[in-house]
This record gives C-alpha cells, sequence and structure tokens, in this order.
C-alpha cells in the first residue's frame, strides 16, 4: 500500500509541471508591455543615431553589437564570446582576435563576422561619411584609407571564418584603450544583403528590417494607437529547438503609442484601466514642472549642441560664433528642460576621462564656458567686426519637443544682437511610389538629416552623441583628417598625379592648431597622456568655438510598480532584455491582446 502512495505521488510531481506551464493555455508566450520609449523614430540605421539622444533608446533594442558598454562606459563582452591580442614583434604584426558567439538574425539566418566586418567597411566607404571613423585610426590603414590613399578592401577588419574576427593595428597598442571604440553603435554587424539591396526601405520599412538584437519591428505605424510594436526576436542567442522562447528575451511585445499625447499616457502609470503604461523613458515637457515620484536619473551619452557653418557668413566671423554663444543663458535653458545640465564644455558628463576608469572627463577638465548670458560681451564682440545683426536660420528636428524648445530660447536670445532667426522645424515625410491606383510605401524623406549630413544650413541643432565612451571619440571628428567628411582629389595636368586632401568637419570647421593636437592624441603612447592631451585640445576648440554647447541631456526613465529589471548601460536607461510586468497574463485579456484557453 505504502508502495503505491509513494508512486502516485511521484506521478503527481511529475504531472505538476505540466499544469503549471499550460495554465495560461498556449497563448501565452509573455508579457506585452505598453511602454512610451522615446519620441518617435523613424529611421533604425544605427549610423543615425548620433544627432538625437531619442534614437538610441529604439536602435539598443534591435542591434547587439560585439561590445556593450555599462553604465560607466566599461566595455562588457556582447556578442564577442572570447578575444585575445597576439603580437608578433618579428613580422611586426598586431592583432585583436575576436572569437563570436553563435546567434541569428530576427529572420532565422546565422549572425557571422563577415556581417561584422561589413559595418567597418560600410563606415568607411567614401559614401558614408561618419564622423565615428575617426575613431579607429589605430586600425591598420583605416587613416589612408578614410583619406583616400588606399583602397577599402585593405582595410586590417578581416573575418577570417563565421565565428572569428581579427583586428590588426598600425602598432602595439593598449587593447583595454581601444576597446570601447567596438562598443560604438555605428560598428553593430549589418547584414550586406539587406543594407546593399532593398537601400531605401532596409532601415524604415518594417517588413524590411532584419535585427540582431533582443527585439524586432513588427509595425511602425505612427498614426494609428498602439501602432509602433517591437516583437521579441525568438533568434537571439536562443537555440529554437531546445531552449525555452523567453530564455535570453523575457517579453514577447513591447507596444508605443505615438498617437496619444505622452502627457495622457502619463496619467495611466500604474492604473488599472486598459491601456496603462509601464515604462516611460521619456518624460514629455507639459509634465516636467510637476515632482514626478521614482524617478531614475542619468547622464546621458551627449550634449544638446548648435553647429554653426563657417562656410557662410556671418558664422566664418570668430567672433560673431563666441557672441553667439555669450548671448545664451544656459541655465535657463537647463531649467526650462528641467532634466539637463548648463553646458560648461562640449564633452558631456558621461564621459569617462580613460577608458576603465570612474573619473569622469568633466572632473579633470576645466568649466570653459559661462553659464550666464554676458550680453554686453557678445554685443563688443559684434562691434569689434562690424557686424550689426543680420538673419539667418536655424534648422532643427521637429520630432523632438525639447529640440524645438531649445531652439525657440536661442532664438529670443539672439534677436536682443540684432538678428533675425528662423526656426526651420524639419518633418519626416512619408515616401510613396505610384503605379497607377497603387501605392507602394517606400519609407521616410528626413530633410533634417539631410541637411545636417550634406552641411546645407546656416545653424542646426543637434543631439551630438559619443560615437565611442571615450573623449577622443567625441573631440577628434572636429579635427579635419578625423572628420569622416571623405576627401577632395586634385590630379595633376603635368604629371597625371593625384593628390587627395581630407574635407573638414561638416560645419567647414579647420584649424591647425586643433588638426595638430588632435594627432597628437592619436598617436600618444599612453591613455594617460592622450587624457592630458584632450583636456588641452577641448580648450581650443571651446576657443574657436565651431560648435556652441547648450547643455548636458540626461537620461530620465520612470517605471510602473508592476515593472522591474529593466537595465541601464552607457547609451540608454531602457534595456528591456530581461524585464517583467507581474500579473501580465491578466493585463494581456483585459486588452485583447491574447485569448484564454477554453
Amino acid at each position: 500500500m505504502m508502495k503505491r502512495i509513494v508512486a502516485l505521488a511521484l506521478c503527481l510531481v511529475c504531472l505538476l509541471p505540466c499544469f503549471v506551464s499550460c495554465k495560461h493555455g498556449e497563448n501565452d508566450k509573455g508579457a506585452y508591455i505598453r511602454m512610451y520609449l522615446s519620441e518617435p523614430v523613424y529611421n533604425v540605421d544605427p549610423l543615425n543615431a548620433f544627432d538625437n539622444q531619442a534614437t538610441l533608446q529604439v536602435v539598443s533594442l534591435l542591434y547587439e553589437g560585439l561590445f556593450t558598454a555599462d553604465e560607466n562606459g566599461k566595455p562588457k563582452k556582447a556578442l564577442v564570446d572570447k578575444y585575445k591580442y597576439e603580437v608578433d614583434k618579428d613580422k611586426g604584426t598586431y592583432k585583436l582576435v575576436l572569437e563570436l558567439k553563435e546567434t541569428a538574425w530576427s529572420d532565422g539566418i546565422a549572425l557571422t563576422a563577415y556581417d561584422a566586418q561589413y559595418a567597418f567597411e560600410r563606415l568607411f566607404s567614401v559614401a558614408t561619411k561618419h564622423p565615428a571613423v575617426g575613431m579607429l585610426y589605430d586600425i591598420k590603414n583605416a587613416r589612408k584609407i578614410a583619406l583616400g590613399e588606399d583602397s577599402i578592401g585593405h582595410l586590417g577588419v578581416v573575418a577570417v571564418d563565421p565565428q572569428i574576427l581579427e583586428i590588426e593595428f598600425e602598432r602595439d597598442i593598449d587593447v583595454d584603450a581601444f576597446l570601447p571604440a567596438l562598443c560604438s553603435p555605428a560598428l553593430y554587424p549589418l547584414r550586406a544583403d539587406q543594407v546593399d539591396s532593398k537601400k531605401d526601405t532596409w532601415s524604415d520599412v518594417a517588413i524590411d528590417i532584419v535585427c540582431s538584437g533582443p527585439f524586432k519591428i513588427a509595425s511602425m505605424n505612427y498614426e494609428d494607437k498602439d501602432g509602433f510594436v517591437l516583437a521579441r526576436n525568438d533568434c537571439y542567442y536562443r537555440n529554437r529547438s531546445k531552449d525555452k522562447i523567453d530564455k535570453y528575451v523575457k517579453p514577447c511585445r513591447i507596444i508605443i503609442d505615438y498617437k496619444t499625447k505622452p502627457a495622457d499616457q502619463l496619467k495611466n502609470l500604474n492604473s488599472k484601466d486598459v491601456g496603462a503604461v509601464y515604462y516611460f523613458g521619456y518624460i514629455p515637457l507639459s509634465a516636467r514642472e510637476d515632482k514626478i515620484k521614482g524617478l531614475d536619473i542619468s547622464d546621458a551619452a551627449s550634449t544638446h549642441v548648435f553647429y554653426m557653418n563657417e562656410n557662410r557668413a556671418p558664422f566664418d566671423k570668430l567672433e560673431v560664433r563666441q557672441a553667439l554663444s555669450l548671448a545664451l543663458d544656459r541655465e535657463a535653458i537647463a531649467e526650462a528642460i528641467v532634466y539637463a545640465e548648463a553646458a560648461t564644455a562640449l564633452v558631456p558628463n558621461s564621459i569617462r576621462y580613460r577608458a576603465d576608469k570612474k573619473a569622469a572627463f568633466r572632473k579633470k577638465a576645466e568649466d570653459l564656458l559661462d553659464t550666464s548670458v554676458k550680453l554686453e560681451e557678445a554685443k563688443a564682440l559684434l562691434k569689434q567686426v562690424g557686424v550689426n545683426g543680420g538673419a539667418f536660420t536655424l534648422t532643427v528636428n521637429a520630432t523632438s519637443e525639447e529640440h524645438v524648445a531649445i531652439a525657440e530660447m536661442a532664438k529670443k536670445a539672439w534677436s536682443k544682437l540684432g538678428f533675425d532667426v528662423t526656426v526651420e522645424q524639419l518633418k519626416p515625410q512619408e515616401v510613396y511610389i505610384e503605379d497607377g491606383a497603387t501605392k507602394t510605401f517606400q519609407g521616410y524623406d528626413i530633410p533634417y538629416q539631410t541637411k545636417l549630413q550634406s552641411g546645407d544650413f546656416d545653424v542646426i541643432s543637434l543631439d551630438l552623441v559619443a560615437t565611442a565612451p571615450t573623449a577622443m571619440a567625441y573631440l577628434a571628428p572636429f579635427a579635419t583628417e578625423f572628420s569622416g567628411n571623405g576627401y577632395t582629389t586634385q590630379i595633376d595636368a603635368a604629371t597625371n598625379a593625384i593628390t587627395y586632401t581630407a574635407a573638414p568637419h561638416i560645419t567647414g570647421y579647420n584649424s591647425a592648431a586643433y588638426n595638430m593636437i588632435i594627432d597628437e592624441a592619436q598617436r600618444a603612447e599612453s591613455e594617460k597622456e592622450r587624457a592630458e592631451i584632450l583636456v588641452e585640445a577641448e580648450k581650443i576648440l571651446m576657443n574657436e568655438m565651431p560648435v556652441i554647447p547648450v547643455i548636458y541631456n540626461q537620461d530620465v526613465s520612470l517605471s510602473g510598480k508592476k515593472l522591474n529589471k529593466v537595465k541601464s548601460n552607457f547609451y540608454t536607461d531602457g534595456v528591456m532584455t530581461k524585464a517583467k510586468l507581474s500579473g501580465y497574463w491578466k493585463i494581456a485579456l483585459a486588452e485583447g491582446w491574447v485569448e484564454k484557453k477554453k
């Protein structure tokens, strides 16, 4: 009799997991979480994530890098499983060998080292013109390629097999100082077959976007309620034949409503009503005057700035650029934005003085800008060069209410100097191809990015986002040979010899002193020496003023009581891979997202 009781008990123990796992039915794939991650993002090309801090909130969920940077900018392995630095002094070779983990793109195709190699080559392509190239000049032939003196096929980045990527350097390097560059979103691996064959749609039409990160895009509808949807990428590091569907990514869906005003959505935080929002990665300006409990505030990877076009008058005059800076009340602007600090120089608070060190660059560097208005000094500078006002346009990304608000405050400040400023708000435009009665959506035309990348502006506002968590990556692009802005060629009529001349920064800034000091920093033999040089470089830049720093941005997030395990890293507060929502099944039933098994 006792044996029968024990056997029955064992049977019940074995069956119990079946009852537990099936209690919600086959429709239970995990939590559907309604959030407001950021302002709308219309293009998820990682290379477009460096002019608007909000873009990183979404891009960071869609792609996986070789390394990621923690909150202090310290590199952590992501796609990379193992790495080693190999030096052969007899042959004069210095290689970083990266062994990648096995994972797949959201369409099930394996992610390989060839995808990582393609990201490097795309960055150095003549057509790309991106400031992130300057942080990679330790790589063999990288600088020559950026300046047109060598071909991209000679870049020292090679996939030797599907899981091994080798990076060869010009000289013996400090690997720990180089690894932060590999955390850059600019180097997120990409699929050549997607980018090259779908050039107009691969990054802004949902059906054409393949992702390597924890989530993929299920819908990019901005006009319908809950129309922007991120779905779990069930190929993310997962063995689909063995692993549970939520082994690496807990939420099933992230649902974002861009139709309802975020201030109205904020009222539903922690409510029991249908439509409740459980996470905010962005707090609307209209709600920032009220004290909100539970906010997580941290230094962002960006400074909000104005670029001035030195190829156009009156910005070709140093005194005008300095006067425009002096006229700004940075303290008042930071107070209006609320989650910000008045900028005292260019490099933001989040950047470390040296890689892997906790001390911030700002703690070592000097305050170089006035944070309050110096109107009389500004007027005196304009008088020196005979500038008595004038008209110009300040271009701004209209999708960001913060950027628009800052632009309007700058307009008011500059009007006191006699300038007539037009704030040009540029919105994304839908693009269709018409064939008779059929219209096919082809993505978005983003005139703001076109103007920024082409240099077709008087003054333009942007969040200057760090291409990597280092001061070198932040400061180097203002030096001509580090600008990533391509080069011009000239043929000698007598000899047919071709000379290549690096194009300056997009602002037109070209300073011999600054070019020299950034070159010195790049060639520094130690990270300590480089950091000291960069402190001096920032002084030159802030004196010659091709860029006006306004505020240091801050990341702000707010989680509902039912949501936990939302993590942070250097680029975003909204790492949702392990996010858990208690009572999610009841929420999903109430929302009508799932049906209870009968």
